[in-house]
């Protein structure tokens, strides 16, 4: 047999060798791995906690400006100067337009040097009945002369009023032809544009101020004497979500619509940052009765499968899935009926994935 022989005859076995070995390590770790079961995973868990959860009904609404005005001019011009536009945000006193005020200024400096010459004649007068005055105690002068001294004075001193009362009638209107914002808000409709004539009264802009939103809810009749008027409401906006906000029941309109049985519920929202835009859908939780005490979990503890509900229970570190009911939402928590405790650990994150007995380790 040559050498060559010899070593092919010596090398198959030794590769059937390392097979064999390769599948008996495989075999082995499987083996392990299936005695060891899934991985642990990792979750976020909440308490079972018992509250105090009002029955809530949710209703849609429509978000409004709490406060819009149409902005008018108080005297009559022509618009001078126009700088706002629509969509613009303006701070309470900025100056929305400006109306041609050169006739009326003209007319104030008129009325301020008739006033200042007035009053020099009146300074003369004064001096003029002072002497009589004295004159008439020694009798030098007739009383007519005192008389028709005191009358003079007297005439200059009505005359200089009314020039007062002219200048300030005037100061007020020059003042009126500059249109300032009466509250901050955003500009929604331009009402004219530079050149225009403006009528006493004639509108400007309507201005919305969106710092508090009211969203009007039609509610059922059968809900309506179950509100309580400053009682507090979750709301949601579509084109926001997830954000939420926190309102107040402002009003309850006592006359509501005959042929739907509805009335309408006016929902104050405080809109710091204005998110909350004018015409917006609302989704507005109301109170429709009195606070029970139950148990609650965080709303993303529940597992949805089909119809049924379930939560995952942490138990000597392996998740428990315990089928519950669900009762009453609150914020973001409900009420859940079941096997449950209150103290009991229940996942809140990363339980889509979790299997029955699987090992999990909790994380902050």
């Amino acid at each position: 047999m040559t050498k060559l022989m010899l070593e092919n005859t010596l090398r198959i076995p030794l590769l059937l060798f390392a097979a064999f070995f390769h599948l008996f390590v495989v075999q082995i770790s499987l083996s392990q791995a299936q005695e060891k079961g899934p991985p642990a995973a990792l979750v976020k868990v909440a308490e079972v906690t018992q509250l105090e959860i009002a029955p809530q009904v949710q209703l849609i609404g429509t978000a409004q400006p709490k406060l819009t005005s149409i902005v008018a001019s108080d005297i009559e011009g022509i618009v001078e100067k126009f700088d706002v536009s629509e969509g613009d945000f303006v701070k309470k006193g900025a100056v929305l337009a400006r109306l041609e005020d050169s006739l009326l200024k003209i007319e104030l400096k008129g009325a301020q040097a008739n006033k200042a010459d007035t009053e020099a004649q009146l300074r003369r007068a004064r001096s003029d009945l002072e002497r009589s005055s004295k004159l008439l105690a020694t009798e030098t002068i007739s009383d007519k002369q005192y008389t028709d001294d005191l009358a003079e004075v007297q005439s200059l001193e009505a005359r200089v009023d009314r020039l007062g009362a002219e200048i300030q009638h005037k100061q007020d209107s020059i003042a009126k032809k500059v249109i300032r914002a009466p509250f901050s808000g955003f500009v929604v409709t331009e009402h004219t544009e530079v050149g225009q004539w403006i009528e006493k009264g004639g509108p400007i802009v309507t201005l919305a101020d969106l710092s508090i939103i009211e969203i009007l809810v039609e509610v059922p009749e059968r809900y309506v004497p179950k509100l309580v008027l400053g009682g507090s409401t979750q709301v949601t906006v579509d084109a926001l979500n997830p954000e939420k906000f926190t309102g107040k029941i402002a009003a309850i309109i006592p006359v509501g619509d005959s042929a739907s049985r509805t009335f309408p519920v006016k929902v104050a929202v405080e809109n710091i940052d204005n998110h909350i835009k004018g015409g917006m859908l609302c989704r507005v939780s109301l109170a429709i009765g009195k606070p029970d005490s139950v148990l609650a979990v965080p709303k993303d503890a529940v597992v949805n499968i089909g119809q049924s509900h379930l939560v995952y229970v942490v138990q000597e570190g392996l998740a428990k899935p315990l089928p519950v009911q669900l009762g009453i939402a609150s914020d973001s928590m409900i009420e859940i009926k079941g096997a449950i405790e209150p103290g009991m650990q229940v996942v809140t994150r990363g339980n889509e994935r979790l299997r029955p007995g699987q090992p999990v380790q909790i994380i902050k």
